[in-house]
């Protein structure tokens, strides 16, 4: 769709994906409200795994980009673009759309498949991340902002949302600032540390296949985020979160750095309550993020 069409609709269908959707609901449920505070509608389809690069497109890539069209095409139906909250689901979808929209012949195989439940698709439905529709609503963050966090965040990007960088022609995939433009409008100052482009430890399917690997390059990370000093972690991918979050426990040095989704940071600086955003559901506590908010709420007072 064109920037016209999304400017005039501010409606998106929200693709929350299966971790989110079944192991972090405050990751889901935190999106839904910051974008209707900023007065963006998410709409609510049946969508079904994105699905998973690291499964199907390894051992078929038509099979991957059908099933990936069938779910743009539930937000096709209803005229409105779809808006990812993980980064392999960003991937998998855009990957699935590209495939789809510069060949003939897969347009024809997609659409023979598509035509025996119902369906069809023309390609003009675009595949979006949220931080990318969060960043074109800066301004209309600061206005819901009620207070400035002043928390020092150690910004997670994740792999899939900067590679391939034909997904962002407009961002140097070596020195983003998209999610720190974010933070920093929320009153919060992002870190710098080593490595801070680097894998979590978990994708491609390095943490199911490679635990003992995947939990080096987390303990690598993990370390140079304690050094730079950091209050948390905030990431863009609930499959990120997810190892950030679960797999501290499992190392020799027992890190306890709380993990956010930048949909739970953003739902903080707009003074919504961590229980309403479910933060509780983490395994590594947010306590310490409370405290210091709280404390930020008391100088603004």
């Amino acid at each position: 769709m064109s920037e016209e069409e999304t400017t005039k609709q501010e409606s998106y269908s929200l693709f929350p994906g299966c971790i989110a959707k079944n192991m972090y609901p405050s990751i889901e449920k935190s999106t839904y409200t910051i974008f209707e505070k900023i007065g963006v509608k998410l709409l609510n389809h049946r969508y079904s795994c994105c699905p998973a690069p690291g499964v199907f497109r390894g051992y078929d890539r038509k099979t991957h980009m059908t099933l990936g069209v069938r779910n743009i095409v539930m937000a096709a139906q209803d005229n409105v673009d779809v808006m990812t909250i993980c980064n392999g689901c960003y991937g998998s979808l855009w990957e699935a759309n590209e495939m789809f929209r510069k060949s003939k012949e897969n347009q024809d195989f997609v659409n023979e498949k598509l035509s025996k439940i119902g369906l069809s698709y023309d390609g003009k439905t675009e595949v979006l991340h949220f931080v990318d529709v969060l960043h074109k609503h800066l301004e209309d963050l600061e206005k819901a902002k009620e207070l400035d966090l002043g928390l020092k965040v150690a910004v997670h990007y994740g792999c899939h949302y900067l590679r391939p960088s034909d997904k962002h022609p407009d961002i140097n995939p070596e020195s983003p600032h998209v999610i720190e433009d974010v933070v920093e409008t929320l009153g919060c100052e992002s870190v710098d540390f080593k490595n801070k482009l680097s894998c979590c430890g978990a994708g491609g399917g390095v943490w199911s296949g490679a635990e003992e690997l995947g939990l080096r390059v987390l303990d690598a990370k993990l370390k140079n985020v304690q050094e730079a000093g950091a209050d948390c972690i905030v990431n863009i991918c609930p499959f990120c979160h997810m190892h950030l979050d679960q797999s501290q426990g499992k190392l020799e040095e027992r890190y306890k750095i709380p993990i956010l989704h930048l949909s739970e940071l953003t739902g903080l600086a707009f003074g919504i309550r961590p229980k309403h955003l479910a933060m509780h559901t983490h395994l590594i506590s947010t306590r310490d993020i409370e405290k210091k908010i709280k404390k930020a709420k008391k100088a603004k007072d």
